[in-house]
């Protein structure tokens, strides 16, 4: 009898194993074998992740998901390196898509190679105004064309409109001139500063169909790079229309964060009724940018810089500014001011102050953050304010800071660390088109500043685990989405990138030239 017993316990104990393994839950997708960086509150690392309906369901060791799950889709990684998808968190989405329209001349390093893509637009494009970019400019002595003379010799009365590297100046023919309703400015036809912005406002704009083109491309180029969500800072109305119809018939997949500019529809339609949010387009916050660029002497500063050259002028009045800010805080609404100078910053700053309770929940921002006077950094704490960094505008800026700045306002500049310290969180983006579009590169910069004095005597370069944060989960909580994304854990879309090399221990000079080999955006692969 007793033996009968103990074959009954096996049999039972069979029974139940078996039932276990049957009862293994199907998933969608297995991840096993891999070196997962959650970028959880204790930046754990895992092996394995269980992928259902688009989300992370569980995490963990190969042999726990294992023995839990069951798929017909396991992706052995072999040891290679898993993050959350980036997020970029200060993007001109919509624009680098029109800009994929226009001649690229960054290869062009010779007057005729730049007159051949400009001729060969011409010709496979007869009827269009011909728009570039990435033209090669170094006044005085190094511009590849030194006027606008060949130009009207050549097109006649098509309209040129030519961006140069880092969006300076812009070279236009006599047609543009005439087309934008503009006064000759200058014999060479190069436009600076405000001049350019309203040359470029007369451009005409791609059609729907067009446009629809574009912003596909531009999805892809994300996507290619590892940028599972994007920006469109100053979205219009008519953007935001065409993107919210791209969503409805299922051509647009990545989510965009839009950024509305304070038109008179935005408001209308959007600001006046409650934030719009859905799973892939939301529209929570206004922005606007309220001082010009520093290497062009337009930024608002509290005073000249040590070569004696004038401030820039405010965008926007300060009563403007503070009746807007008042009206996105009566609607509930996200505010993102751009600011450059210190005494720009300043005025946000105080306006915010002014509006904002102690420790408030509306996340406002402050957008292109350059310089910020000592005193001031304690608002972003006190009213719980977030930071929002371009880092390679550092290596862009370094000359002209290190021309121009005098010894108090070096200590001051690009000051990304002393910001962390205040809400222990930043937020990067890529200024796309205007910087570069990779995280990678992002990143790189990120950690990548010189030695330099500051007031705490710290370097003001992020370490590769804030580096990561700020185009990770820092930049979902920007955007009210920390607890869908920005991270790997359970309940989580799964957005996730795969790569061949650590990003957070490797040789950092060699970040910007990692390949990003696959993509997934709520766990389908988009590359």
């Amino acid at each position: 009898m007793r033996i009968d017993k103990h074959i009954l316990l096996i049999m039972m104990g069979c029974l139940l194993l078996a039932a276990g393994c049957r009862q293994r839950e199907e998933v969608d997708l297995i991840i096993k074998n891999a070196k997962i960086y959650t970028v959880n509150n204790n930046f754990s690392v895992v092996q394995s992740a269980a992928i259902r309906g688009g989300k992370f369901v569980a995490i963990g060791s190969d042999a726990n998901i294992g023995a839990r799950y069951t798929s017909d889709s396991i992706l052995n990684l072999k040891g290679k390196f898993v993050y959350p998808g980036f997020i970029d968190s200060h993007a001109h989405f919509m624009q680098y898509a029109v800009e994929l329209a226009q001649v690229d001349l960054g290869e062009a390093e010779s007057m005729n190679a730049v007159l051949n893509k400009l001729s060969d637009f011409k010709k496979n494009n007869p009827d269009r105004w011909i728009v570039a970019r990435n033209l090669t400019y170094s006044p005085p002595d190094d511009c590849i064309i030194p006027d606008n003379s060949i130009l009207d010799r050549i097109f006649g009365d098509t309209p040129v409109f030519i961006w140069t590297k880092g969006y300076k100046y812009a070279l236009v023919n006599s047609a543009m001139i005439k087309a934008a309703g503009m006064d000759k400015t200058g014999a060479d036809g190069y436009l600076a500063g405000n001049l350019a912005r309203q040359a470029a406002q007369c451009l005409p704009r791609p059609t729907n169909d067009e446009l629809s083109q574009l912003v596909k491309k531009a999805e892809r180029h994300c996507f290619d790079v590892g940028i599972t969500s994007t920006t469109d800072c100053g979205a219009t109305f008519e953007n935001v229309q065409l993107l919210d119809s791209l969503y409805r018939i299922g051509i647009l997949q990545i989510p965009i964060y839009a950024i509305l500019e304070p038109s008179a529809e935005n408001m209308r339609h959007y600001v006046s009724q409650m934030p719009l949010k859905t799973d892939k387009l939301k529209i929570l916050a206004i922005g606007v940018d309220i001082d010009g660029r520093m290497s062009l002497h337009n930024s608002v500063m509290l005073q000249p810089d040590a070569n004696g050259f004038a401030n820039g002028q405010l965008r926007i009045s300060p009563d403007s500014l503070q009746n807007l800010c008042q009206t996105a805080f009566d609607h509930g609404f996200q505010m993102c001011v751009g600011c450059i100078g210190d005494s720009a910053a300043r005025l946000a700053l105080k306006t915010y102050a002014s509006i904002l309770p102690n420790r408030n929940v509306m996340r406002w921002r402050i957008e292109n953050l350059h310089l910020i006077a000592k005193k001031d950094m304690k608002y972003f704490g006190h009213f719980n304010i977030i930071p929002s960094v371009q880092p390679t505008q550092y290596e862009y800026n370094k000359q002209y800071i290190s021309d121009n700045f005098n010894r108090k306002m070096k200590k001051e500049v690009f000051a990304w660390k002393q910001l962390l310290g205040q809400n222990q969180g930043i937020i990067s983006g890529s200024n796309a088109p205007y910087g570069p579009l990779n995280p990678m590169e992002i990143m790189y910069a990120a950690m990548s500043q010189d030695k330099r004095k500051t007031h705490n005597k710290q370097s003001q370069k992020m370490t590769p685990t804030q580096a990561l944060k700020s185009l990770t989960i820092w930049g979902a909580y920007s955007q009210f989405a920390e607890q869908d994304k920005g991270s790997i854990e359970v309940g989580k879309w799964a957005d996730f990138v795969i790569v061949g090399k650590n990003i957070t221990t490797m040789y950092q000079p060699d970040l910007p030239q990692v390949e990003i080999e696959q993509t997934y955006l709520h766990g389908v692969r988009v590359k």
